[in-house]
């Protein structure tokens, strides 16, 4: 893995680890995500992928979870595994 993937990969992933402990909120988190993003070095799909999930995050931080079809756990725990399967690339 690249030294940018490596500096922008542990950016998103304090981010995340902040909003699950609380003291970063959904925004937040959105937002450092897709600072970051432009310095990864990954295939296509990822990128896909990482907008399709960080626009889960933003539905649900907008919707009550029981009017939202998936759930803020749900979104951060695939967030996890889309960070630790980046890191493989």
């Amino acid at each position: 893995m690249s030294a940018a993937n490596q500096e922008a990969l542990a950016r998103m992933r304090t981010a995340l680890d902040q909003h699950v402990a609380g003291s970063q909120p959904a925004d937040g988190l959105v937002r450092a995500w897709r600072e970051a993003a432009p310095g990864l070095t990954l295939p296509p799909v990822f990128g896909q992928a990482m907008e399709e999930l960080l626009r889960r995050m933003e539905m649900s931080a907008v919707f009550a979870q029981d009017s939202c079809s998936f759930s803020s756990t749900a979104v951060t725990d695939q967030l996890t595994r889309w960070l630790d399967k980046a890191a493989t690339v």
